[in-house]
């Protein structure tokens, strides 16, 4: 055989199992898969399965229509039993350090699978609008965030502060944020020495493990008492805070440890570790640290990652466009107003994953099961005349499941409730508001969105101020 027909012989038996490794997929004749992960967005499934791949994990995604909603479900191998499966499984778990993988099989979800979804794909990665009109500070430390396409935004918050702590009432709606802040450090306390405060919890996409990220712009004038060495006033800033956590009780281990990270400017701090009494072999340990111009303060910490993967996370502080940089992040926040007739000051705004415990909550009327695994955000303001009230995003991801969860279900589910009552759009769509001089909720359908405007306990929206709101938001 010739060198030419033994080289092109090589190349199609590796083509030939090329293609066929690749187009391994469940059918009728290969029905059963490994499911690694499921989401309610194609993007983010896409994200997970181009991970794999990196891995060495062959993935594919398949779209299910379920009486819940539609999940994009990352998928891998196809083989015609059970025992085969099982075997693959186990190499799959093996690669990935995992025991959480489950088996599909095709003969029971083929009637829900769409095959060719991306035929018909409307969601939009990222809504287009204008930068929404907030103080400039809050992206001072909105655009700090590391960016890493292995980390979904499992939730966040952002908070103003304000200027003089003598007007540290009006932002009240702030204290009670859930938060992953160190011990012994609360919101009120930062707001007072602070411009303004974010905190996200990343969730890594593929192994769900978690690492807590706080980004506070300090004030210049800290009330703390500085040496005069001006190269320590970073470490005397973070010790100052690391103090705060150490201080909360008596432990088996206290240990506060110098360490520095170089990302968009040098950081300087502690790395804190404690052991409560209670809980022998239980560490928890924080990262406290102030970059050397002492603009900004950041804490980090988590439970499952090691320091050597938090220390590269912190390296990419500032390198990017933050929080910014992850849809479930930027879609919800740019679709605040650029421009309005409302001038309230802005609180904060946070977000959270809607889990099963949403729909319970709800009796789990059919609308509300299928909002599970999607991102809710809220924005806070406060005025003195409307007081406090909320604007919420429900990222429903397109325009037809909004229309199929609002409009056909929940919308006809209110039609027997006499505490609400159905008002006309400027754009044609229909919503539903409160019957009452300030109504407590006015919610309508908006591109990719379902917007609910709230007036808290105190707060004094009327029907034509909700109204106007509805129209400054950014989603057409």
């Amino acid at each position: 055989m010739s060198k030419s027909i033994l080289i092109s012989a090589l190349f199609i038996s590796f083509f030939l199992q090329w293609c066929s490794s690749e187009n391994i997929k469940i059918n009728d004749q290969t029905p059963y898969a490994v499911e690694v992960a499921k989401a309610r967005s194609y993007y983010k499934a896409y994200d997970i399965s181009e991970r794999l791949d990196g891995l060495g994990v062959e993935a594919y995604i398949m779209l299910e229509e379920s009486e819940n909603g539609n999940w994009y479900k990352v998928l891998s191998g196809g083989e015609t039993s059970l025992e085969e499966i099982k075997l693959y499984q186990k190499e799959i778990q093996n690669k990935l350090k995992s025991n959480e993988l489950s088996i599909v099989n095709y003969q029971t979800i083929k009637d829900q699978l769409v095959l060719n979804y991306k035929d018909s794909l409307k969601e939009n990665k990222r809504i287009s609008s204008k930068k929404p009109n907030v103080p400039e500070k809050l992206f001072q430390v909105i655009n700090k965030f590391p960016e890493d396409k292995s980390f979904i935004v499992k939730s966040y918050f952002i908070v103003n502060s304000p200027d003089s702590i003598k007007h540290l009432g009006r932002f009240k709606e702030a204290f009670d944020l859930k938060h992953d802040l160190p011990r012994g450090i609360t919101l009120y306390n930062l707001m007072e020495k602070s411009e303004a405060i974010a905190e996200v919890i990343y969730e890594d996409n593929l192994f769900g493990d978690q690492v807590t990220i706080d980004v506070v712009r300090l004030k210049s004038d800290l009330g703390i008492e500085l040496g005069p060495n001006k190269k320590n006033h970073a470490f005397e800033v973070a010790n100052y805070f690391s103090d705060l956590i150490l201080n909360t009780g008596e432990y088996n281990l206290e240990d506060k440890l110098k360490m520095n990270i170089s990302s968009y400017e040098k950081f300087y701090g502690y790395k804190v570790t404690i052991e409560p009494e209670k809980k022998k072999n239980s560490l928890r340990t924080y990262f406290v640290l102030v970059s050397r111009d002492l603009k900004n303060l950041v804490f980090s910490q988590s439970t499952e990652k090691s320091d050597d993967e938090i220390k590269n996370i912190l390296e990419s502080l500032g390198n990017s466009d933050g929080l910014a940089s992850y849809d479930e992040f930027h879609n919800s926040f740019y679709a605040l107003p650029s421009n309005c007739f409302i001038d309230d000051e802005f609180i904060c705004f946070y977000s959270k994953k809607l889990t099963n415990t949403y729909a319970k909550d709800r009796n789990y009327a059919n609308w509300s099961k299928k909002m599970v695994g999607h991102w809710q955000s809220t924005a806070v303001f406060e005025g003195s005349k409307n007081k406090s009230w909320s604007i919420s995003f429900f990222d429903i991801l397109n325009d037809k499941k909004v229309a199929l969860i609002y409009d056909d279900l929940y919308v006809k589910s209110q039609k027997s409730n006499s505490l609400r009552k159905e008002v006309n759009m400027s754009d044609g769509k229909v919503g539903i508001i409160g019957n009452a001089s300030y109504p407590d909720e006015f919610s309508f359908p908006g591109n990719r969105f379902i917007v609910s405007i709230n007036n808290k306990s105190n707060g004094r929206l009327n029907e034509e101020k909700m109204m106007t709101i509805s129209d400054c938001l950014q989603l057409k």
